[in-house]
């Protein structure tokens, strides 16, 4: 499973989603601190940035480490290193890993051997703003273009839609598997054989290039098939979706969502978080 904290990134991503509908929701900096914030708050418990987080990976992933856990073993931490290594800010942390770290990369290997101190150069990196651009960067590409692309191919316009795709990206991968973020699109778009349109709101999806169904209609969809097919711990992140949609907190232009933690606590979100 992958924890994530929110990055600049991914509040561009809602803009530049919200940007290429015709018809879209606000995606003003409020609405987007606030989609932002509870992505987070669903996957580390907390509402802030977390670059220096490192740790042995519990799934055999090697160490995990930064905004959405990046891995030793599938290459993306590589994939920050070697970005933060081109900056002129780049101070040598990683020198003595960069053999290893390659090998590991290439061969999907779960070995943190050879590694010893890599945690302590990761968050000693952390310190370095350079490091939090390398890895916003690499989260981007990795996570939040594939989310964009799906998300531009239907036309989502809603912030909460964009939310649960990222959180998906992230829990499950941005892969096309049956079991990850493109085969529970596709999945969720198969179950639709005739237009559903929603009575109540414009925001209507264009789905398998013929179908008009409600974006609400296609979000609850999307969440049922992705409980069925989720190889990840998704339920809470699936239940307290539910729960914004049913309650109707899907239009979160009033500044603030009220959410539970995972402790059943009351958070409320408020947008003046990264003001």
């Amino acid at each position: 499973m992958k924890l994530v904290a929110l990055s600049l990134g991914l509040l561009a991503a809602f803009s530049d989603i919200g940007n290429a509908a015709p018809t879209s929701a606000s995606s003003d900096s409020c609405t987007r601190s606030i989609a932002g914030q509870i992505i987070n708050l669903f996957q580390s418990g907390q509402t802030g940035y977390n670059f220096a987080k490192c740790e042995k990976d519990s799934s055999g992933n090697g160490y995990a480490s930064g905004i959405v856990n990046f891995t030793t073993r599938n290459g993306d931490a590589l994939k920050v290193i070697e970005s933060y290594r081109q900056s002129s800010d780049y101070n040598g942390e990683f020198d003595e890993f960069m053999d290893t770290l390659k090998s590991y990369a290439k061969k999907g290997s779960k070995s943190t051997s050879g590694l010893g101190g890599y945690c302590d150069a990761w968050e000693k990196a952390a310190d370095n703003r350079s490091f939090w651009s390398a890895q916003d960067g690499v989260a981007y590409i990795e996570y939040q273009e594939p989310v964009l692309n799906l998300a531009k191919r239907i036309g989502v316009k809603m912030e909460i839609t964009q939310a649960v795709m990222y959180d998906t990206a992230i829990m499950d991968g941005p892969g096309s598997s049956k079991h990850s973020l493109g085969g529970i699109f596709d999945a969720t778009n198969a179950k639709f054989n005739a237009s559903q349109p929603d009575p109540d709101s414009d925001n209507n999806l264009l789905v398998n290039n013929m179908y008009q169904v409600g974006e609400i209609i296609w979000l609850k969809e999307f969440l049922k098939t992705r409980e069925s097919l989720s190889e990840s711990d998704s339920s809470y992140s699936i239940e307290t979706y539910n729960e914004l949609i049913n309650s109707g907190k899907y239009d979160w232009s009033s500044g603030e969502v009220t959410v539970k933690s995972s402790d059943g606590d009351n958070v409320t979100i408020k947008c003046n978080y990264l003001e």
